[in-house]
């Protein structure tokens, strides 16, 4: 099964003209890849519908991430299903869901789509894709709830992703300080590097993640997984729920990270790279990030001793780890090599092939009954949360109103700057759901 690499670049022009479809952005941390001229790649799109010259049917596989993320699965392919032709395609996360859903509207576009909860939910209500309920049966619930609709399963989830607060162990036995279990213990330990002189938690805050993920975890500990906040998510996606008047209480509990101290306005002028920088280096206690981080941490540093402890809440617990169910594979509806897609979507839906997947993904796990892999050793104080299965990925949930949790992050930083209080955060990030819902 020889394997094409096509990356599409939209240009100004398609930019123009696809910007009627708009959908959710992948939460999971996309890898950049050189990109080709958009007209080679239009060119190229043309032969996916024929055969290969060796008479293969040509598959096309669509992703957010660059090849090397999926590498070794792709290998596995080329074995398992040979009489397939797989055109892997890179489309740039920023142009990603653009593209495909101007594809699906026109009923083209690739074979098989790598989707996120909030595309796939979008693309299953249109009619888009493929129910792969039969599949899905292999999978556990809580890796296919976020990409089910109506009853029905529209896309297989990948490994998952996690992200919780990488720490210098080094650092931490040096000066005797243990690991807390509950927020409260967390900021006393932050107070207690602070006061060595050394900084707590390098964060980059130039960018709207970092508070987005921190401030969630904590909400999802103390609310989103009791009783009383369950059903939040589907409530937030009807247009039942409001973020002002219920997140509030936490976060006003969790805004100790600011008046504490740990998130400065000067942590604005900081990059991801830069702080990563400052925690490899041993300038920083802790760096809150996920498994795609560990080789450049360790590539700038490969004598530091690292593990991940979960985030917390008020009461002691496991922890919680904010991540969920990586890219979903989904079938094109309207694919002309329906059959052969079916034939990938169902060897990644295997032990071998999920093991293939992990093997470019590792630190993730899997939700196909059956399979698992050694957690490596960098996330042993993680590993509690992630037996316990408290990794949770608020905006999953949030359907069409997905791409919000990226104004929740803008909306942070102007609270972190003072520009706002924390009502009038959650009122703005409520009005920008608001608005995604009307559409």
């Amino acid at each position: 099964m020889k394997r094409k690499l096509l990356s599409i670049l939209l240009c100004t022009a398609m930019t123009a003209a696809m910007l009627a479809g708009c959908g959710s952005k992948p939460a999971e941390p996309a890898k950049e890849e050189t990109t080709a001229p958009a007209d080679s790649a239009k060119e190229e799109e043309g032969t996916a519908q024929e055969e290969s010259a060796g008479g293969k049917t040509v598959i096309r596989m669509t992703y957010w991430n660059s090849e090397d993320t999926v590498a070794a699965m792709l290998d596995y392919l080329e074995e398992a299903v040979p009489d397939v032709e797989i055109e892997y395609l890179f489309i740039d996360n920023s142009n990603y869901d653009t593209i495909v859903d101007t594809q699906l509207s026109a009923e083209e576009g690739p074979d098989i789509i790598c989707e996120s909860p909030g595309s796939a939910l979008k693309h299953a209500r249109l009619g888009y894709l493929a129910s792969l309920d039969e599949l899905a049966g292999k999978y556990s619930d809580a890796g296919t709830s976020v990409y089910s609709y109506n009853g029905s399963v529209y896309a297989l989830p990948g490994i998952s992703w996690f992200e919780g607060i990488f720490y210098n162990k080094q650092l931490f036995a040096d000066h005797n300080i243990e690991l807390p279990k509950t927020f409260d213990e967390y900021i006393a330990v932050c107070k207690q590097f602070q006061d060595l002189g050394i900084t707590p938690l390098a964060a980059g805050l130039k960018s709207w993640e970092p508070m987005l993920k921190n401030s969630m975890a904590f909400v999802a500990a103390e609310y989103l997984s009791t009783d009383a906040g369950k059903n939040f998510g589907s409530d937030y996606r009807e247009g039942k729920a409001t973020m002002d008047g219920t997140w509030d209480p936490y976060l006003e509990k969790w805004s100790e990270m600011i008046t504490e101290g740990i998130y400065t306005t000067d942590m604005t002028g900081i990059d991801h790279d830069q702080a990563l920088e400052q925690f490899a280096m041993g300038d920083a206690a802790m760096f809150c990030s996920g498994p795609w981080d560990l080789d450049a941490i360790m590539a700038k540093n490969p004598d530091l001793q690292i593990d991940m402890m979960p985030f917390y809440g008020q009461s002691e617990s496991a922890g919680w780890l904010i991540g969920g169910p990586g890219c979903g594979f989904a079938v094109n509806e309207n694919s002309a090599n329906k059959e052969a897609a079916m034939k990938v979507v169902a060897a990644i839906s295997t032990i071998e092939g999920q093991t293939a997947l992990w093997e470019n993904n590792q630190g993730g796990s899997s939700y196909l009954e059956g399979a698992s892999f050694d957690l490596p050793e960098a996330y042993n104080s993680a590993s509690e949360a992630l037996a316990a299965g408290n990794v949770y990925c608020p905006w999953n949930e949030w359907g069409t109103a997905a791409p919000a949790h990226e104004e929740y992050g803008t909306q942070m930083q102007s609270y972190l700057l003072g520009a706002q209080d924390l009502s009038t955060t959650l009122q703005n990030v409520d009005a920008a759901v608001a608005e995604l819902l009307s559409k």
